[in-house]
């Protein structure tokens, strides 16, 4: 059973980027809809369970280089859309996703200025 969520420590950001998810046997590919450094809501086309260990590919808006995380573990499963929290993944890939979120958020902010 899926457990509910909890209050998040990080900023989420509204996204929309491609991405491959490898596993226990399957390949699949999706779209990330939110991201924070810690914790992630994608949009799959192969179906995951709670508990799964993946390794993603992720492709960020406007950056060329993809971005590869190898400790995800999927928190929760709702059909094909299911929230992943990174567990581990190395200092080069958590400042490049720090900073777009960073980025977001920041344009964000400057949007909401009349």
């Amino acid at each position: 059973m899926a457990k509910p969520p909890t209050s998040r420590s990080h900023s989420r950001v509204p996204v929309s980027c491609f991405l491959y998810y490898l596993g226990e046997g399957l390949v699949g590919t999706g779209k990330v809809c939110d991201l924070s450094v810690k914790g992630w809501r994608i949009d799959g086309d192969k179906p995951v369970t709670v508990g799964m260990k993946l390794t993603l590919r992720v492709f960020l808006p406007d950056q060329p280089k993809a971005i590869d995380i190898e400790g995800v573990m999927v928190q929760w499963v709702k059909e094909r859309t299911f929230g992943l929290e990174i567990v581990n993944m190395n200092a080069s890939a958590e400042a490049r996703i720090h900073e777009f979120v960073k980025s977001v958020l920041k344009a964000s902010d400057s949007s909401h200025v009349a």
